[in-house]
């Protein structure tokens, strides 16, 4: 599989295992040279690509419901390292918990 970041000029490429992606690192100590037909070289950069941190907001949950419970519901997909309570804005006159987290 191929997916391209155009805005990071990143292009992610999966592979079929993990060893192979230690081979290819192995082998060209992380960077390539890429040369476009006009003759322009580059030095592309390669590098295993992780999960890396994700914000993930959750509506509609009822507010009795403990931040507990939502971390214990999400721990299989990696650790949570906050939960937080979005508020209304004061514009809207009071800022109380919206029911988003």
């Amino acid at each position: 599989m191929i997916q391209i970041d155009g805005v990071r000029r990143q292009v992610f490429i999966k592979l079929i295992s993990n060893d192979k992606v230690m081979t290819i690192l192995r082998e060209t100590n992380g960077q390539v040279e890429y040369k476009y037909p006009t003759g322009e070289i580059y030095q592309v950069n390669i590098d295993q690509a992780g999960m890396g941190t994700k914000r993930i907001r959750i509506a509609n949950l009822p507010p009795e419901i403990p931040d507990n419970t939502l971390r214990d519901a999400l721990e299989p997909y990696g650790k949570v390292l906050e939960v937080q309570t979005e508020s209304w804005s004061k514009a809207y006159r009071y800022a109380v918990p919206n029911g988003i987290r």
